[in-house]
This record gives C-alpha cells, structure tokens and sequence, in this order.
C-alpha cells in the first residue's frame, strides 16, 4: 500500500476545528464559570489530541 500524504483540504478542516473549539471555550471563560472553562479545556485538549493522533495515523498509511 502506497502511503498518504495530507492535502490542504485536510489541514484547512484541522484549523477549523481546533477555531471550533477554541470558540467554544472561550464561550465559557465569558460566561464567567471558570471551573467549568477548565473542565472544558481539558476536555478540549484530549479530544484535539485523539484527533491529531488519528490524522498521523491515516498519514503514515
């Protein structure tokens, strides 16, 4: 099997997740909960992390 390589239509989705997410805490950090702003970033983190785990994988092939 020939490996992949990462196009820009791929890259373009990526940062506009991670400007999704990025949204959806700073939704919280104005809502004036600050635990649960945290709550949410580390969430946030393991989710971006899952993700950019599995576009490596797919691009190592």
């Amino acid at each position: 099997m020939t490996p992949r390589t990462p196009n820009y239509r791929t890259l373009r989705l990526l940062c506009a997740n991670g400007a999704g997410m990025f949204g959806f805490l700073l939704a919280y950090v104005l809502g004036r909960d600050p635990v649960l702003a945290v709550a949410t970033g580390a969430v946030v983190a393991a989710i971006g992390y899952a993700a950019s785990s599995a576009v490596v994988e797919y691009a190592r092939g």
